[in-house]
Formats: C-alpha cells, sequence, structure tokens
C-alpha cells in the first residue's frame, strides 16, 4: 500500500477532476474540489520521491489529473464567457508544443511522457489560481502572463526532450538532464 500512494493520490484526483465537469460556473463546491485537485496535485510527486516509487505511470496519472481538472475550468471559463478567445488559440499552441515534447520522446526513448519541468510547475500553479486571480486583477494582463509561461514551458518542454539522452519524466530544470 505504502508503495502505492502517489499513484492513489494521483487516482484520486482524477476523480476529483471528473466530477468538476457537472459544474456550469464557479461555485463554492467547484472550489472546495477544484482545490483538492490542486493540493492533491501538489503532493503526489513529493511523495513519490519521498518513497522511491516514481514511476513512468504516476507521471501519466499526474498529467491526466492535470489535464483533467483544467480542461473542466476551461468548459466553465466558456461556457461563462470569462476569458477572451485567444487565450484559447495562445494556450492550444502551447498544449501542440507539448505534445511535440512527447512524440520527440517516444521517438528518442519509446516511450510518451510529458516532461515535468519547472516552468511546468510554475505554469500549473498560475493556472491552478486563475479562477481566484481574474476576480482579483485585470484579467486580460493575468491570462497574457499565462500564455507567456505555458508557451515558455512548451519550449522548455521540447528542448529537454531534445537534449536529454536518457528519458526522463521528473526533470526539474534544463541543468538537470546535463547531469
Amino acid at each position: 500500500m505504502k508503495k502505492h500512494i502517489a499513484n492513489i493520490i494521483s487516482i484520486s484526483r482524477i476523480i476529483a477532476a471528473s466530477t468538476l465537469f457537472i459544474f456550469s460556473e464557479i461555485t463554492s463546491g467547484f472550489l472546495a474540489i477544484y482545490i483538492y485537485c490542486g493540493f492533491s496535485d501538489l503532493i503526489d510527486g513529493p511523495i513519490a520521491r519521498k518513497l522511491g516509487t516514481v514511476s513512468i505511470f504516476g507521471a501519466k496519472m499526474d498529467t491526466m489529473g492535470d489535464v483533467l481538472t483544467y480542461l473542466s475550468l476551461a468548459k466553465i471559463l466558456i461556457i461563462q464567457n470569462l476569458i477572451p478567445f485567444w487565450f484559447y488559440i495562445v494556450e492550444g499552441i502551447a498544449f501542440v508544443g507539448f505534445l511535440v515534447s512527447a512524440i520527440i520522446s517516444k521517438k528518442k526513448h519509446g516511450k510518451f511522457y510529458f516532461v515535468h519541468s519547472r516552468f511546468g510547475k510554475i505554469m500549473g500553479a498560475s493556472m491552478f489560481i486563475l479562477p481566484l486571480a481574474i476576480q482579483l486583477i485585470n484579467e486580460r494582463i493575468y491570462i497574457g502572463i499565462i500564455c507567456a509561461i505555458s508557451n515558455i514551458a512548451a519550449g522548455e518542454s521540447v528542448y529537454i526532450q531534445l537534449k536529454s539522452k536518457n528519458a526522463h519524466s521528473d526533470v526539474v530544470s534544463l541543468k538537470k538532464i546535463e547531469d
């Protein structure tokens, strides 16, 4: 059981994130589940590293939880027309960058995976606070920042995949691939 705790946390986030799709607006119920998704995302990786149970499967579960969480948020933002259309186009470009990164990993290492990098973590944090931030500051400035961070993270991911000699799913920085 102990060796599977990080994966159990990731799977619980997938289930919780899936329930977010029933909401059509940002309510206290949505935020409670959304915050759980964010908290579980913060702890699953460090737990896996501490227990020595980091795996490609775990990284894929983590990514799936992230994608479901953010897709459920995007659904609400679209329904309520809270974010301008260009945001989705720019984020789509970043997504293509991440997809290219995973395709590079498949070609080079025989494994289709997404890199978990420093800018990826910054992107995740900035996306996570989006529903709160757009209520507190100018949403166009904030989403512009998110778009920049997302595209830097996608570029970093592609660069890591191109430069790495071995498969790396949990690369904290570009320097780590050189070690």
